[in-house]
């Protein structure tokens, strides 16, 4: 029995994700391993449409003081291989020895921690232990030592001074061979040892096909090797009933995952007809539907598009009254202003700058994962269900409540800004580097209005939190950037807790005019010079991939969870300008310092 947060079952460790606790590492199993009659129904018909599955559920919650009767979820012991703090032997530890307890040593009773190395499949996203007895044996000097079949394994560090990794051995007691760990974690180390990738997850019980793909070590708590996909959504009033989708059905069919990885399988055109009569519609449709696939990240990418333009509309539809509340019980919003009546530059510009303003008093968001990578970006997405599928398709969800103000750019004023060369050409850079990264596929395509808004919503951020009450990393963004006729220039920034925390009306406060129009201005200003100018405004990339431009820690980045897109795609020049490249709050920049010299004299 372990504690951990409900709203970490999703993310950060959610299916195929390592927690590390008490000294102990623990992997998620995937859903098929859920106790499905505990969990909880999360209701978010759009979203469950968007994604095309049946339902969502949340882990079952437990009081503060669980018994062992009470329901959770299932963690598998990951690596095994372990070893004793105290004798230094090592020991690779089974299901049947599970007690409930830490692990301990059975020759000195010290504490048993796990090894800090795994393997995983660079493709196919599997994982395995380090096959330790293997790598201690592989540069044998004897015949004696090939054949070693009582493997006994002390993890040592070597005398000598030497540093790094060369200085941990694995040594066998029985037959004396040994080998250090300065090469484990080079290309194909466990390749040219005869180590194969096992084709399966930890959990997995059971013979599997082995895999023909590379496996590399990695250290088990780097950040690769399980990077989840999750799709967020806000809770908003729910439009009248659109069609049939009859496409979003088929894909919401127990059967269909099993067909589309298989459309031409032996059991396809049984599965199809199935389907087919299921829904109601051809064998055909269901045939073409299959062999389109599953969810790519291009078909995410898609529905989270969908999935922000409902929400734009959403905020769009506020009426002017500032009295005025409207929405639903989980999304309360009312309009406010930015400047109530302008009185000088610099409330001048903010008004030509900033239309609409949102506050919103309550929100609901819902945080879904469809599967995970390791090792790449770019490798299979895992999905979160590995085991036989005996009902309808669903997902992993965790709901969470909070508050938020909503700003929106005028749209006029960005298609003005956006076409001029030199903010074009800053914009272009970053996205030839978008489409040569292998982060590239999991975020947006780059155009001046994606960095504008991401960024500014990073500087307000980054200013919020000196004043509304709540840590910064407990501020999110989310951005509306679409181009074209129905474009979108805005962002929300907002807080969404599981507990009371997220809705304690710190943040709507700060919304409030004239305390936006001040943050703002602060947010500005700060952005308008850092302290690793001018290296940071001049950098040519900054950042993962250099997806950066002018931003730094200094500056613009924010903690990794407030961060839609991983802290990268940011441009603080598109922002307030410079001497090439006009900034969209350039002039506001410039009012602000006259505002300020005018004072001073």
């Amino acid at each position: 029995m372990r504690s951990l947060r409900l709203g970490q079952t999703v993310s950060p460790f959610g299916v195929g994700a390592i927690l590390d606790v008490l000294g102990e590492s623990l992997m998620a199993t995937d859903i098929s391993e859920w106790p499905y009659e505990h969990t909880v129904r999360v209701e978010s018909p759009r979203l469950e449409e968007k994604l095309g599955v049946k339902e969502l559920r949340s882990p079952p919650s437990s009081p503060a003081e669980p018994s062992s009767k009470a329901p959770g979820l299932k963690y598998e012991r990951f690596p095994r291989w372990l070893f004793c703090q105290n004798c230094r032997r090592m020991h690779r530890s089974s299901t049947h020895e599970e007690t409930g307890k830490a692990p301990a040593c059975a020759a000195c009773d010290g504490h048993l921690v796990p090894m800090r190395f795994i393997a995983v499949c660079t493709r196919r996203g599997h994982a395995m232990d380090v096959p330790w007895d293997t790598w201690a044996h592989s540069e044998y000097e004897s015949e004696d030592q090939r054949k070693c079949q009582n493997r006994k394994l002390r993890f040592e560090t070597r005398e000598g001074g030497t540093q790094g990794l060369a200085s941990l051995v694995i040594r066998c007691e029985t037959c004396k061979a040994r080998r250090h760990l300065g090469d484990l974690t080079a290309k194909d180390s466990l390749k040219r040892i005869g180590v194969r990738c096992s084709g399966k997850q930890p959990w997995q019980r059971g013979g599997f096909p082995a895999c023909d793909e590379r496996v590399e070590v990695v250290q088990r708590g780097a950040t690769n090797v399980t990077m989840a996909d999750v799709t967020t959504a806000l809770d908003i009033p729910e439009p009248a009933r659109p069609p049939r989708d009859h496409v979003t059905e088929i894909r919401q069919h127990r059967n269909f995952e099993d067909v589309a990885s298989a459309p031409t399988g032996p059991r396809a055109a049984v599965l199809i007809g199935l389907i087919a009569e299921d829904v109601g519609v051809s064998e055909d449709l269901v045939l073409q539907v299959a062999q389109a696939g599953t969810a790519s990240s291009d078909d995410l990418l898609e529905t989270r598009a969908g999935l922000l333009a409902d929400e734009w509309r959403a905020f769009q539809q506020v009426g002017d009254d500032p009295d005025a509340r409207t929405g639903s019980r989980d999304f309360v919003i009312s309009p406010s202003t930015i400047v109530a009546k302008a009185s000088n530059a610099v409330e001048d510009e903010l008004s030509d700058r900033i239309e609409d303003v949102v506050l919103v008093h309550r929100l609901r968001e819902v945080r879904v994962q469809h599967g995970f990578r390791r090792y790449a970006l770019d490798a299979d997405l895992v999905p979160v269900e590995l085991g036989p599928r005996i009902r309808e398709r669903w997902l992993p969800a965790v709901e969470s409540f909070g508050e938020g103000i909503f700003l929106a750019l005028d749209e006029d004023e960005v298609g003005r800004w956006e076409e001029q060369p030199a903010v074009v050409q800053r914009a272009a850079k970053l996205e030839r580097r978008r489409q040569e990264s292998l982060l590239g596929s999991r975020l947006t395509p780059v155009s001046p209005r994606v960095l504008l808004v991401h960024t500014f919503a990073h500087l307000l951020m980054r200013q919020l939190a000196f004043s509304c009450g709540y840590s910064a990393a407990s501020l999110r963004e989310r951005v509306y950037a679409s181009p074209g006729p129905a474009g979108q220039a805005g962002l929300l920034v907002y807080t969404a807790s599981g507990d009371a925390e997220g809705t304690l009306g710190g943040l709507v406060r700060q919304g409030e005019e004239p305390r936006l129009a001040r943050s703002v201005v602060a947010a500005l200003e700060s952005a308008a010079w850092c302290s690793a100018d001018p290296v940071c405004r001049e950098s040519p990339g900054q950042g993962l991939g250099s997806l950066n431009l002018a931003a730094c820690h200094g500056c613009s980045l924010v903690a990794e969870t407030s961060c839609e897109s991983s802290n990268v795609l940011l441009d603080r020049v598109l922002v307030v300008g410079d001497d090439e490249t006009p900034g969209y709050f350039g002039d506001l920049v410039t009012a602000i310092r006259e505002e300020a010299a005018r004072r001073n004299v």
